[in-house]
Order: C-alpha cells, then structure tokens, then sequence
C-alpha cells in the first residue's frame, strides 16, 4: 500500500525545509520540490500521486496560478486538494484551491487546513 504525502512546492529553500521539517513533526510524509516544473513532473512521472499538495504562488519561471489551472484542467488530478501558502493579496484564482493560508504562517492554521481536506482512513472488511 502506498503511503500517503504531502506535494509542497516553494521556491525558497528555507521555507521548503522549514514546512518539511514541522509537517514530518506532525507525522505527515513530505515530498518537496522547488519549482512547477519539478512538481508537473513527478505528478505525471508515473509515480503514486500526493494525497495533498501545498503551494506558494509567487515564483520564478512558472507560477503557482499556472501550476493550480494545470492541476485544475487535467482529469487525472483535478480532484487533489491544493492549500495556497501566500503573501499575495486574495484574488479570484484563490477560488482555484482548497484552502488559503496568508503569511505569515501561522503553522497551526496550515495544520488544521490539511487535517480538514486530508481524507479519512479507508476502513477494511472484516
């Protein structure tokens, strides 16, 4: 059975390693990449898809705005949650995601959104 994860994806080194290190401390599995393209990647590589993914928007290249219309367009992962983490004003693409969190992050408030969106065990036959 595959482990669920969280996709997080920033381009600040420091954050990516700051968000990995408290979400493994809340006991979530984390894989971190540090562009779009890296996340496009390993979301069609072939690999298990996240169970979660964690966004900034603000980045180089390609931004998290054209990173959650992929997500949103293709059928295969549409129905992913995505949690924004931003500075960026609130704005109509924001509708594109689960959930919003403002930074400063308060990783209480990021928690709590994964555990609403995160899915419930799948229970077994007897």
């Amino acid at each position: 059975m595959v482990e669920p994860y969280i996709l997080l994806v920033d381009d600040n080194p420091e954050t990516l390693e700051f968000l990995t290190r408290a979400l493994e401390g809340e006991a979530f599995k984390v894989r971190a990449v540090k562009s779009v393209f890296k996340a496009v990647e390993l979301l069609h590589d072939g690999s298990p898809l996240p169970t979660l993914i964690i966004t900034d928007l603000l980045m180089p290249g390609t931004t998290g705005w054209d990173f959650m219309k992929h997500i949103r367009e293709d059928a295969a992962l549409r129905s992913l949650p995505v949690i924004i983490v931003t500075g960026a004003e609130a704005g109509e693409g924001f509708a594109l995601a689960d959930a919003v969190v403002q930074k400063p992050l308060n990783m209480e408030t990021l928690v709590r959104a994964i555990r609403t969106l995160w899915p419930p065990p799948i229970a077994l036959p007897l």
